[in-house]
C-alpha cells in the first residue's frame, strides 16, 4: 500500500508540470488569450509550497496517507518562466525549474482580439532534462518527451470583470513503461478589479485527467487569490489553492507566489 501511494505522489508531481509552459497568464490558474506585445519580455520567478497528509482513492473518497495523523508531506520549489513577444500576436516562452531537471517550452497565438474576446491557440513542448542518474531503457514519464496543443479565451465582462478559460491536452511522443495515454487539462479564472484597477480579486480552477495501468487520475482544484497592479511594469499574484475531488491523487493545499516584470 506504501508503494502505491508513494507511487501516486512521485505522479503528481510530475503532472502538476505537465502542462504547456512559458506563456503569459493574467489571473491564477488559466492562461490569458492575450499576449506580451512585441519586442517585449517576461521575466517571472515564481514559488510553491504544498502540503498533503490525505490522498483521493479509486473512489473519490479521502483516506489517510500516513498511519499517524502528526505525519505530512510537504513539497516546496521555484521556478521561471521567460516569454517574449515576437510581435503583437505571437508571443514564445519557456519556464524552467530551479533543479533544472524539467524545462517546459511554449508559444501562443491570438487570431481574434475584439473588443470583448480573444481567443488563441497554444503549443507546447515538455523536456525532461533529468537531475541525477537516469536508466533511459526505462520509459517512465518523467524522462519522456512531452506535446501538448490547447487554446484559451478571455472575455470581459466590463472594464473590471473578465474570465479567462484554458483547454488543452498533452500526450507523450513515445510509449511510457505505465501506458499513460496523456492528459486533459481545463483551467479557468474570473477576476474583479478593485481600488483604480490596481487589486484584483480572483476565483479560479483547474482539472485534469489522465489514465494509465493504476487507473484514472483526477484532480479538481479550487483557485482563490489576487493580483496586485500598482507598478507599472511588475504584476504580484498570491494563490492559495486547493483539491476539493480527486482520484488516485493526493489532496494537497498550497500557497502559489509570482513575481511578473515587464522589460520593454
Amino acid at each position: 500500500m506504501k508503494l502505491i501511494l508513494i507511487s501516486l505522489l512521485v505522479i503528481l508531481s510530475f503532472f502538476a508540470s505537465a502542462q504547456i509552459g512559458g506563456l503569459s497568464s493574467s489571473k491564477l490558474s488559466s492562461l490569458s488569450a492575450d499576449v506580451v506585445n512585441g519586442n517585449n519580455m517576461e521575466f517571472e520567478p515564481g514559488f510553491k509550497s504544498s502540503r498533503s497528509n490525505k490522498y483521493f482513492d479509486n473512489d473519490g473518497n479521502s483516506q489517510n496517507i500516513f498511519s499517524t495523523s502528526d505525519s505530512v508531506r510537504h513539497v516546496t520549489g521555484m521556478a521561471f518562466r521567460f516569454t517574449y513577444g515576437l510581435w503583437d500576436k505571437l508571443e514564445i516562452g519557456m519556464s524552467v525549474s530551479t533543479d533544472l531537471s524539467l524545462v517546459n517550452i511554449g508559444t501562443k497565438y491570438e487570431f481574434i482580439n475584439k473588443e470583448k474576446i480573444s481567443v488563441a491557440v497554444i503549443a507546447g513542448l515538455n523536456v525532461p532534462m533529468g537531475n541525477g542518474t537516469v536508466n533511459q531503457s526505462i520509459r517512465t514519464t518523467t524522462n519522456i518527451l512531452q506535446a501538448g496543443l490547447g487554446g484559451v479565451v478571455s472575455y470581459a465582462f466590463s472594464d473590471r470583470l473578465s474570465a479567462d478559460v484554458t483547454a488543452q491536452y498533452a500526450y507523450f511522443l513515445k510509449p511510457t513503461i505505465d501506458n499513460n495515454t496523456g492528459g486533459m487539462y481545463i483551467n479557468g479564472d474570473v477576476g474583479y478589479y478593485f481600488f483604480d484597477n490596481k487589486f484584483k480579486l480572483i476565483t479560479g480552477f483547474g482539472f485534469y485527467n489522465i489514465n494509465n495501468d493504476i487507473g484514472s487520475h483526477q484532480a479538481l482544484t479550487v483557485y482563490p487569490g489576487f493580483t496586485v497592479e500598482s507598478g507599472k511594469n511588475y504584476i504580484i499574484a498570491c494563490s492559495v489553492p486547493f483539491d476539493v475531488y480527486g482520484k488516485n491523487e493526493s489532496k494537497n493545499v498550497a500557497f502559489n507566489f509570482t513575481l511578473t516584470l515587464t522589460f520593454d
